[in-house]
This record gives C-alpha cells, structure tokens and sequence, in this order.
C-alpha cells in the first residue's frame, strides 16, 4: 500500500495568522509597546537582524507575568480562516501532516497560543523569551529556538529529517524575516506563500529566479477586501491536488 505523503507546513505568526504586532501588543500595559513596535520595525523591514533585536526586545518583555501571557493569548485576534485552515492540515487523513509555528514571536505567548487557539496540536519553533513562565507539559511542543531569520529553514529541515516519502513543503510569511525560509521551500520544489508582504519581502522575491518565483505565490486581498485566509487555503489546496493527487 504506498505510503500517504508527508505536509510540511510552517507559518509565521505576526502579521500572518495575526494582524496585530503581538510583540507591542503583549507588552502594552506595561507602557513599552512604542519602544518594541520600532525594534519590530527595524526587524521586518530589514533595516536590524532579528539577533540584533532580540536582547532589548526580551528586555522589554521583562515584567510580563502568566496572567497577562495567558490572557493574550486567549485574545490575540487572528486572519480569518487561519485557525480552520491550519486545524484541518493537522485533522487530514490525506497526509502525514507536521504543521508548526515557526516565528520570531516569544516562545512563552506563541505556546500558550497554540494551546488555547489551535488546541495544543501544532508544533512550536519561536525565540527564547517567557519560556520560564510555562508549565514542562506546555513546553512539550517546543522544537526549536528562533534568534535569526535563517532557524526557520532550519525548523523545515528538522521536521522533514527521516521521511520516507513524497514531502510536500509550505511555509507562509509577511515580512523580511521569512525570506529565507520562502526562499529555501521555493527551491526546494515546494510552495511559499507570501501572505500579504511588507515591501521588504515584496522586494526580496523579485530578485529570485524566474524559476524559484513561479513556486511563491503571493497572497493578497482584493481591493476593499480585508486580508483572509480564505485564499491562502485554496492554494494550498491546488497545490496539493497537482502535486500529491490528494485533497484537504
């Protein structure tokens, strides 16, 4: 009986299943969400490298404390259809599914999300900051630690080590931050899903290959619409209809 085909799926977070930036957001009633919007600016825009911005955006986060953590989390809005369509990629019987969030967001808000809005079923690679304020169990769903754009290729590598089949590659992003791993699924015969990208990233994919580019596509809402998921979903599956004959 041949092997069902593996779904390599990773997501960015802010601005891509959220529309807010959950880094200012987290910190706001401490007062520090202008000082971490423009470390995040600086970030996405390529202006810093996300290790550059790391120690004074974990700086920012100190005084954040579970009940603030929690409560976020429970709120963070997200896209429409992110949630539904990352819930049937993890539900399918069609493939073998390894559906993460790989971002540059904090471990410690980014696992609480996963646990109170995607059920605790999705796999976690973020930066290392409020990882003390979980429990060992909400730990569990912690595969990598994300202090540069580059562990995000890093996190589809680990998951797509020891496959015994057809591999299926997605990763979806916004922003400057997600170039590489766009980039790296492009070539790799994959798919990159641009979800509404920053001009930095919009910039960066010109540069590719006629080739490399034709594997990104690039989501973005009709005019007066606002941005969903609804789009992205139908991508993928396409994608995986003409690749794998298989169906969501």
């Amino acid at each position: 009986m041949e092997k069902r085909p593996h779904l390599i799926f990773t997501t960015d977070v802010n601005g891509t299943t959220t529309p807010e930036n959950s880094f200012a957001e987290l910190v706001r009633p401490l007062g520090r969400n202008r000082e971490m919007a423009r470390h995040m600016a600086a970030y996405t825009s390529g202006e810093r490298p996300f290790s550059q911005v790391l120690a004074p955006m974990a700086d920012l986060a100190r005084g954040v404390d579970r009940e603030r953590l929690a409560a976020y989390a429970r709120e963070m809005p997200l896209f429409p259809g992110a949630a539904e369509t990352l819930d049937r990629l993890v539900a399918s019987e069609s493939v073998r599914a390894r559906v993460a969030l790989s971002t540059t967001g904090f471990a410690g808000l980014m696992t609480l999300v996963n646990r109170f809005r995607h059920h605790g079923r999705l796999l976690v690679a973020a930066s290392p900051v409020l990882e003390d304020l979980l429990t060992p169990e909400e730990r569990a769903c912690l595969i990598r630690r994300v202090s540069r754009e580059e562990d995000k290729v890093e996190v589809i590598r680990d998951l797509t080590a020891g496959a015994d089949g057809p591999v299926l590659l997605f990763h979806v992003g916004d922003s400057l931050g997600d170039f590489p791993a766009l980039e790296y699924v492009a070539r790799s015969g994959g798919t990159g899903l641009a979800f509404c990208p920053n001009p930095a990233l919009a910039h960066a994919l010109e540069g590719l290959s006629a080739e490399t580019r034709r594997r990104v596509a690039v989501i973005r809402p009709a005019h007066g619409d606002p941005p969903s998921w609804e789009p992205l979903a139908a991508v993928v599956a396409e994608r995986l209809w003409t690749q794998a004959r298989v169906e969501l």
